[in-house]
């Protein structure tokens, strides 16, 4: 009842406001196609509520609404990297300042782009990946700015906006530890953190400093990360509901996570067909996500899927990059692409092969499938061990994969009816929220918007120094007053335990 009651009272709020249709500028130029879904999301979102939305991306849309504009810079794919995620282990290679400024640098120039700072726009959406060279843009324009993450929050913006960090229990998305956290693993957290930060400011001033260079950002321009604190809102990948443990945010933080996901629709006619004729036992999908390349897959671990699968009562279908495979199984069906998420929600899905990247995983807890975890790089690990505390998902390193491991996993999830019950419990929280991702991003939108910045949710955090934020000083003080307060009480201790040894010395002369 509290939900629906505080859920009518947004939405009354947002009624009697004035309506106005805002012209709003979200800066996306760098990233992946799953980026560019989740960003779709958010534009969508916008448009239908008749606000103009320019979209600076490096995936165009063949087709799009009337209020939704793009800007094409394909030089912000991430691919043109070309790597070979399996040779990376669970990190990708050290970003440099010299890799960002590339990105960044190839998209700005574009002559669209820098018409922009004519135009005028209400607000800035801002990825947090790579765009820091459009920050210059923003403050030009002096519209407010609001940080979107494609991920959970992350510390640098965390500090912009000034949410607290507790490394005590809050963990960044590359770490993989439960709660609660021995003293080890919160002095490796801290220290994450910290690191993390220090290369972020690294990074920054890099790339600032070659902008300035370059003559593309001005010199009278304040510092990226001084702009970047200007930052009114953040809008974070995040499902605040499933947070495990639960993170105190500042109103400035709004969690939109599962934005991008949706009831399933009806499937293509040569899929339906397919999946219809894979009878009672159903079929498994198996997709590395948007970036691996599914054909630089080691030979060895091809080949073991190819003889587990061939050994199922399930079909499969599998999201490959090629148009055949020589060895390939009867009951196997190759699709360079798929619509995951009506695959996802198809009844017959009886397990999800995944990375495990955050946006798979989201889209498989809403549409309560469980999951066989193989990740391969950056939080996906971390996201797969999540699943596997949570009870609804195993996981399989790439480096001890076995025939016999691989096909124990499979089936003991396929018949795990515990796992089911307990994703679908999951998905049930997932839904059960007072406003969806969409209407909270919209409304946030135009808070910002219509109170100029929203200044007054700004939390203090954000422009205190970290050793007053905490109260370090004030803890040093003390322990500094205590130890001297100590340090006088045993000095005047030894100075009467010598004076009373003094007096029977000389009692007894």
């Amino acid at each position: 009842m509290k939900h629906v009651v505080l859920a009518v009272g947004l939405l009354l709020l947002g009624t009697f406001q004035e309506c106005e249709a805002y012209r709003i500028l979200f800066i996306g130029p760098v990233g992946t196609r799953s980026h560019k879904n989740y960003y779709s999301s958010i534009i969508d979102a916008l448009a239908e509520s008749d606000h103009h939305v320019t979209f600076i991306t490096p995936f165009p849309s063949p087709t799009t609404s009337a209020n939704v504009e793009e800007i094409a810079v394909p030089e912000g794919d991430f691919a043109k990297f070309d790597l070979n995620l399996f040779d990376e282990k669970y990190g990708m290679r050290p970003a440099t300042s010299e890799m960002y400024f590339s990105l960044c640098d190839d998209t700005v120039k574009s002559p669209r782009v820098q018409a922009l700072v004519d135009q005028r726009f209400d607000l800035a959406l801002v990825s947090s990946v790579c765009s820091e060279c459009y920050l210059w843009l923003v403050y030009r324009m002096k519209i407010p700015l609001v940080s979107v993450s494609p991920l959970d929050l992350l510390t640098v913006t965390a500090h912009a906006v000034g949410n607290p960090i507790f490394s005590s229990f809050q963990l960044h998305p590359f770490l993989e530890y439960e709660h609660p956290l021995t003293f080890l693993q919160r002095l490796c957290s801290a220290l994450t953190d910290v690191g993390g930060l220090l290369y972020i400011h690294h990074i920054y001033s890099g790339v600032e400093q070659r902008c300035r260079e370059s003559g593309l950002c001005p010199e009278d321009m304040p510092s990226f990360l001084d702009m970047y604190r200007n930052a009114s809102m953040a809008f974070v990948n995040n499902v605040k509901e499933l947070q495990s443990p639960v993170r105190p945010d500042v109103p400035a933080v709004v969690s939109i996570g599962g934005i991008h996901c949706r009831p399933s629709k009806q499937l293509p006619l040569d899929l339906q067909e397919w999946v219809e004729g894979s009878g009672e036992e159903g079929f498994i999908y198996f997709s590395l996500g948007s970036i691996v390349k599914p054909s630089s897959l080691p030979e060895k671990n091809r080949r073991m899927f190819v003889k587990v699968f061939s050994s199922l009562k399930q079909r499969v279908l599998w999201k490959w990059d090629q148009e055949s495979m020589p060895d390939l199984p009867p009951n196997v069906l190759l699709k360079k692409w798929v619509p995951q998420q009506d695959i996802l929600g198809h009844p017959k899905l009886r397990l999800f092969i995944t990375h495990s990247g955050l946006y798979s995983t989201q889209e498989s807890l809403y549409h309560g499938k469980p999951v066989l975890s193989l990740p391969v790089y950056a939080d996906q690990l971390a996201n797969a061990r999540s699943v596997e505390r949570q009870g609804w998902g195993k996981v399989i390193i790439w480096e001890e994969m076995t025939e016999d491991d691989l096909f124990d996993k499979i089936t003991s999830i396929i018949n795990s009816k515990e796992m089911l019950e307990r994703v679908r419990s999951k998905s049930l929280l997932m839904k059960d929220r007072p406003m969806s991702p969409k209407s909270l991003l919209v409304y946030w939108t135009e808070y910002v918007i219509r109170h100029e910045g929203a200044a007054h949710l700004r939390c203090p955090l954000a422009d205190m120094p970290w050793y007053t934020a905490y109260n370090v000083d004030v803890w040093l003080t003390i322990f500094a007053a205590s130890t001297f307060a100590l340090w006088l009480i045993l000095r005047l201790l030894i100075a009467i335990i010598s004076c009373l040894r003094g007096r029977t010395k000389r009692k007894m002369d």
